[in-house]
């Protein structure tokens, strides 16, 4: 177990400072960048770079100080009211918040290094490294909070900084409605988190992480109740607030079925695909059910499962047809993101968060790679004055002559994504089938269950991400460069500058296997895995024996579930290589037949249509619906509202002739009559009274 050190006291120590100072400097770099001159492109860039390259730094040692096994706990007060509990906001500082702020101030600090050449000269540089700061410094309030009202804040500013980032070129309609489209989508996800905050002040009046894991700790269920002190509420609630956190996970994370956005969002600068989409955004869902693990029930750790295990199959389906080099790793995101929640579904509340971490640097590797592909390309476009599409993998191929670098770079990153031994995604991929397979067969004993569905969809997952990952290498890298034999050709396609270059070797040193564990074939001798203590499950029927179970069931059955996995890891290597191999009969006939024909490539090319699902039964009756509602609040509400008016003003001037005709009238007359008779009678008087 953990030892809490400081939860629930007022003390500041070294680690919560330090964490505090870590979390303020891209809010620092956000302030200074944007008090800078915008025409001093050079001193932005390493203004912003160096601080955030220091809160790298200073992460590596805030590591150390909670290493092995500390978790940190400060805050102050912050507000109170009636007879609830004081609210308080502060950091909570663990193993996992403390790695997790190493891989957001280290990717945004490549990211950083990375732009300043592949943005030199964009009309909104400085911009652009200012929403970089800010969207940091949302990110890292989402790691170290220890209150679930302030990660929801932090978790909205993420939602508006990578509003902000996507549709940086706000010029090109569809970097617009790509931004769009990701901040709708991910409030209605967020519209169930903070439906789950309410649920869980209303019924534990608590949502400080530190104290809602001690409850849980100490809960026991009975009966359908939940008893933790003299806390008692009805299971059903725990189960409701559970899912509806995860709700907000499925919109940040691109989840089934709220993944449409992830795509869409590639319309952003590469370097913020990177940095939003692989590392960090996209992953604050897979961490936030990792900080709310101790809370989830079995029921809602089985639909995160099944959610994420489907996710999984779904995004590796869509990524097989894609033409843009940039959506298949957008898919391949998806589908990797998917795993990660299977295994917190499966309670291998470790592999997941491993596999998180390795993912982070291998997808961003891609990304970036991806990204000195597309620099290069749109580089020898300028200098031969040809216009192409840089990011169709149809305009490429042969291009491992040209960037030696980047090929190397993307091989490296390739193999750690698709799971082969030596490189990292190898042990997390195979720690979460193992722990799939263990959940499957602990839940549902020897005999045939459909809890073996989870795994399964993980291993089909295995052999399509090697299928679209090999298609991918050989179409960028392989056979000859398409584009060659333009007659306008002068120069060729050449390497990108030092600093992608530097970018990319660092992130794919960090694909490495030998980074994370001596035995490249045992994810149990991780260093890792080995500092990570998974929280108890608690839920009717699942004890802690059976949470032991897991662990070794899962350990015992390694070897084998390694064994296959690599076996179809090479059955999709050779199924791609043969179907793309260059100069084959079917790689031909790819560039030559329209975008997508028959079923199957349609439906994995246009994402099983869930755009067209959403356009005719979401977007479609709500239009429909405001339609509907405007055209009766034009011609029913308005024109009733109208006609209730000149009722009023005809009423009003007959009232008003009414009161000038005949009252006014009346009152005229009678002192007419009284003048009359005044008149009449004065005049029959002498003016003698004598």
């Amino acid at each position: 177990m953990e030892e809490i050190i400081n939860v629930g006291e007022n003390i500041w120590s070294a680690a919560p400072i330090l964490g505090v100072v870590i979390f303020l400097l891209p809010l620092l770099s956000f302030i200074v960048v944007g008090l800078i001159n915008k025409k001093h492109h050079q001193l932005i860039a390493i203004v912003s770079t160096g601080i955030l390259l220091s809160a790298t730094v200073l992460s590596v040692y805030l590591l150390s100080l909670v290493w092995p096994g500390n978790t940190f706990q400060a805050n102050i007060n912050w507000f109170s009211f009636s007879n609830y509990p004081d609210f308080t906001a502060g950091v909570l500082i663990n193993f996992e918040a403390a790695t997790m702020l190493i891989v957001v101030m280290l990717i945004s600090a490549i990211v950083h290094l990375y732009s300043i050449k592949y943005m030199a000269g964009d009309e909104g540089f400085k911009k652009y490294f200012a929403f970089l700061g800010l969207f940091t410094f949302s990110m890292a309030g989402i790691v170290i909070a220890d209150n679930l009202l302030i990660i929801f804040m932090f978790w909205e500013l993420v939602g508006l900084s990578s509003y902000l980032l996507i549709g940086h070129w706000y010029k090109k309609d569809s970097a617009t409605f790509a931004a769009n489209k990701a901040f709708i989508v991910n409030r209605v996800g967020d519209a169930g988190f903070i439906l789950g905050l309410a649920i869980l002040w209303s019924q534990l009046h608590t949502l400080d992480l530190a104290s809602l894991t001690a409850l849980m700790a100490q809960s026991n269920i009975e009966n359908g109740l939940w008893m933790s002190g003299n806390i008692v509420v009805d299971q059903i609630w725990l189960t409701i607030a559970g899912i509806c956190i995860f709700l907000g996970a499925v919109g940040k994370s691109a989840q089934f079925p709220l993944q449409v956005w992830l795509p869409d969002a590639m319309e952003g600068p590469t370097p913020i695909s990177a940095l939003i989409h692989a590392a960090t955004m996209v992953a604050a869902g897979v961490y936030l059910m990792i900080r709310v693990f101790a809370l989830l029930n079995i029921d809602v750790l089985t639909v995160i499962a099944i959610i994420g295990a489907i996710t999984a199959f779904m995004g590796a389906i869509a990524a097989l047809t894609q033409h843009d080099i940039k959506k298949v790793l957008a898919y391949s995101t998806i589908s990797q993101l998917g795993y990660m929640l299977m295994g917190i579904g499966v309670g291998a509340y470790d592999a997941a968060y491993f596999h998180l971490f390795t993912h982070a640097f291998f997808k961003a590797c891609l990304f970036l790679s991806a990204g000195s592909v597309i620099y290069a390309l749109h580089q020898f476009e300028h200098k031969n004055d040809i216009h192409f599409d840089a990011q169709d993998m149809r305009n490429m191929g042969g291009l491992r002559k040209h960037l030696p670098i980047t090929f190397s770079a993307y091989v490296i990153a390739t193999l750690a994504l698709i799971g082969i031994p030596f490189f990292s995604g190898f042990l997390s991929k195979d720690a979460l089938l193992s722990g799939a397979y263990a959940w499957a067969s602990v839940m549902g004993g020897d005999g045939f269950s459909w809890y073996y569905i989870i795994p399964d969809l993980g291993f089909v997952t295995v052999v399509l991400t090697a299928i679209y990952m090999t298609r991918q290498i050989l179409l960028v890298f392989f056979g000859e460069f398409r584009l060659a034999k333009h007659r306008s050709i002068k120069e060729s396609v050449i390497e990108s500058p030092l600093l992608i270059k530097v970018s990319l070797v660092i992130l794919a040193v960090l694909s490495i296997g030998l980074v994370w564990s001596f035995n490249p074939f045992d994810f149990n001798t991780s260093w890792f895995l080995l500092a990570i203590d998974t929280p108890t499950i608690i839920s009717p029927g699942f004890d802690a024996r059976w949470q032991s179970a897991l662990v070794t069931v899962a350990a015992d059955n390694h070897i084998w579930v390694s064994g296959i996995s690599i076996m179809l890891v090479l059955v999709g290597i050779i199924a791609a290589y043969f179907i793309y191999k260059p100069k084959g009969k079917y790689a031909q006939a790819y560039f030559t037949r329209p975008v997508a024909i028959g079923f199957f490539r349609k439906l994995s090319y246009y994402n099983w249509y869930l755009d067209p699902l959403y356009f005719h039964f979401v977007q479609r009756p709500v239009t429909w619906l405001a339609d509907g509602s405007a055209f009766v609040e034009r011609n029913v509400i308005d024109r009733a509202i109208n006609v209730f008016g000149v009722i009023n003003v005809i009423f009003a001037h007959a009232i008003a002739w009414i009161d000038k005709a005949l009252v006014d009238g009346v009152v005229n007359l009678v002192a007419h009559l009284a003048g009359t008779v005044g008149k009449i009678t004065k005049s029959v008087q002498g003016g003698k009274v004598q």
